[in-house]
């Protein structure tokens, strides 16, 4: 993890350069664009102020990262925090220095914002009542942070025509979208047993559609998925 941090530092140095670049106008919008998406970070209309886009992993907010976040409000004067649809955290109206430094800072306590924009798999949606809703199937957060594990640490070698967006709903009520997703899984009991409807080829873009039903149930593996600190924890965290 020191090694992986080290590499996302070592992005964000030439990133500070190129956006200063932009500001001196010796790069163009799309020229940025181009690099900032990537970083999880977008020029504001006028591109004088940039917001930068944190990646809360299954919308589960630890103490501490709230706090952390808290701290970024308050030094930066943030009026306002934005809450997205994918259950990130974006941070709007900064300078491209104090982005940078945020993004440094963020990465210090695990917190990441890489391949938050541009085309790479974005924060993985899990339903907001996981865990707690008395009409779910089963819990399928300990499956929804798996999958944000494994693309967080292959981030930097994606290389996809458009960006990814994978979804777990805890029933068929589906309070993440997954049919509205490229990937999504929707926790089912068939005859007793915990599986995944999972669905394809979703989307809300530029062409709109519903996600194919893949034509099996998916059984979660029996010991695949390790529930680790997370899971034991989960009444000391909080959902987006």
């Amino acid at each position: 993890m020191k090694e992986y941090n080290e590499k996302l530092k070592e992005e964000i140095a030439e990133f500070r350069e190129a956006g200063h670049k932009f500001v001196n106008k010796e790069i163009t919008s799309a020229e940025f664009k181009g690099k900032s998406g990537g970083m999880g970070v977008y020029a504001q209309r006028g591109g004088k102020a940039f917001m930068i886009r944190l990646r809360i992993p299954c919308g589960i907010l630890s103490f501490s990262h709230l706090k952390l976040i808290h701290k970024f409000a308050v030094q930066y004067g943030l009026e306002r925090i934005h809450l997205t649809t994918r259950q990130a955290i974006q941070l709007h109206d900064l300078d491209i220095d104090s982005v940078c430094d945020i993004m440094e800072t963020a990465i210090d306590h695990g917190l990441y914002t890489r391949g938050g924009g541009g085309n790479y798999p974005r924060n993985v949606a899990l339903s907001p009542l996981s865990g707690v809703d008395k009409t779910e199937a089963f819990d399928p957060t300990p499956y929804a942070q798996q999958v944000n594990r494994y693309v967080m640490e292959r981030i930097m070698e994606y290389h996809l025509p458009r960006k990814l967006k994978i979804a777990f709903s805890n029933n068929e009520a589906d309070t993440a979208n997954c049919t509205i997703n490229d990937l999504g899984f929707m926790a089912v009991m068939d005859q007793g047993t915990p599986s995944f409807k999972m669905y394809l080829a979703g989307g809300l873009g530029n062409n709109p559609a519903v996600a194919l039903p893949y034509d099996e149930l998916i059984p979660p593996k029996s010991g695949s998925v390790s529930c680790g600190s997370c899971y034991k924890n989960i009444c000391g965290r909080r959902r987006l």
